[in-house]
């Protein structure tokens, strides 16, 4: 059963993608706490008004050069253990997670995972040296019990460290090329671009538990699965970069529902990356051609999207990963416009420009605001999809050569296509 959030964004979002906002959008009138919306300085809002806004950029992360904590002031220290003195910059970011204050971001540049530890207000990088340093770190998982899973595209293995962040073991099949990972429990899911499906394993034994899907053009096949989440309740979601459609299979791996095909309409994709899936079953899926996140509800029905290219606040430059963080709030307190309250964050890698992780919050307008108040201090910024070289190619030819990356990093914005290995 949908719950009341997923419905009113869903009324929201839908009315806000068509351009033709209705009833939905919050009340109107004049309200005592209208003077409250009144701040200095701009915020970045998703839908735009007069829908309710439900998404919220808050901050950008570039590394340690730069670095500041979410209240503005300068990250103690800057931790590289034993193993490295390198400067822990964010070079080309890809796979990203977070927990318990820290962000892990996949630098496929930097060969290393770049932590972000918030809570302490530190950087440090992970595997950089010895025999199991990271060769192209493409996907981050952290489980429950805080080990740390890392998909290493180059070396087809996943890379594992305990909960000190110390190397233990690596996880695969011979010939795996990893693109993206997720976990549910005891079991490790690997988006494997080689054998075209979901490798499913032991996450402690490392046991080959079988796989999902097989390749084809079928429901419940794909061309070449780059993205894989999970839900609450266990389910399976999978974003194919080459059928421009996502996925959603039971935990036994029974085919449940898809959406998407080629295309430069809100619920279409031209280049799906990443793929997250928060505890209300809410859906997000980056697409790097349309540099935006679409979301969907647990059923792939469309709910929204935020995120464009352009020169404002929460931009996006060629994007790959996402996550959800449940909780983790704290560390971005005072970002929030007073009348917007964050639910959680979502945080979005740029492959390029300055802005290498965008932080972003989901929530809903605050008691006793309305969405006009927050509109007063909205910024303008790009909206739409199918701006891009490569959309613009698309609605010329009505096709595009999809670009299939040998690797999943450095891969041009447009152009040629080769031959997956």
């Amino acid at each position: 059963m949908r719950t009341k959030l997923v419905r009113r964004v869903l009324c929201l979002a839908l009315s806000a993608a068509a351009a033709a906002v209705s009833g939905c959008a919050g009340g109107g009138g004049a309200t005592k706490a209208a003077a409250r919306g009144e701040t200095s300085g701009t915020y970045s809002f998703w839908p735009a008004f007069p829908a309710e806004p439900r998404v919220q950029f808050l901050r950008t992360f570039r590394g340690s050069v730069d670095m500041e904590d979410a209240k503005g002031g300068m990250l103690e220290a800057i931790v590289f253990g034993a193993e490295t003195e390198r400067q822990a910059l964010i070079n080309k970011p890809y796979g990203v997670a977070m927990r318990n204050g820290r962000v892990y971001v996949c630098d496929i540049r930097g060969d290393a995972v770049v932590v972000l530890d918030v809570a302490k207000k530190q950087t440090r990088l992970i595997g950089t040296g010895g025999s199991q340093r990271l060769s192209q770190p493409v996907g981050v998982a952290v489980a429950d019990d805080g080990e740390l899973y890392v998909a290493d595209n180059a070396r087809g293995v996943v890379v594992v460290y305990d909960e000190k962040e110390r190397y233990t073991r690596v996880v695969g099949v011979q010939g795996m090329k990893p693109a993206s990972l997720a976990l549910h429990g005891a079991r490790l899911y690997v988006a494997d671009m080689t054998a075209q499906v979901i490798r499913v394993f032991d996450r402690k034994s490392g046991a080959d538990l079988g796989q999902i899907g097989s390749v084809g053009d079928g429901d419940g096949q794909f061309r070449l699965p780059l993205g894989v989440a999970t839900d609450p309740q266990g389910n399976v979601y999978v974003s194919d970069m080459m059928r421009c459609r996502v996925q959603k299979f039971s935990p036994e791996g029974v085919f449940l529902a898809g959406v998407g095909a080629v295309g430069d309409q809100p619920g279409c994709f031209v280049r799906p990356k990443h793929i997250a899936v928060d505890r209300e079953g809410v859906v997000y899926v980056v697409d790097a051609a349309f540099q935006n996140v679409q979301m969907f509800d647990s059923e792939l029905r469309l709910l929204m999207y935020f995120g464009a290219a352009g020169p404002f606040n929460g931009a996006l430059d060629l994007p790959a990963g996402i996550c959800v963080a449940e909780g983790d709030l704290s560390a971005f307190e005072g970002l929030a416009h007073p009348g917007f309250e964050p639910r959680r964050l979502v945080l979005v890698t740029n492959q390029f420009g300055p802005n290498k992780v965008q932080v972003y919050a989901f929530g809903a307008v605050r008691s006793g605001y309305t969405a006009a108040d927050l509109a007063k201090s909205a910024a303008t910024i790009a909206t739409g999809i199918g701006t891009t070289e490569e959309t613009k190619e698309m609605n010329r030819t009505g096709q595009i050569a999809e670009p299939v990356p040998e690797t999943v990093g450095d891969e041009p914005r447009s152009g040629t296509t080769v031959s997956p290995k």
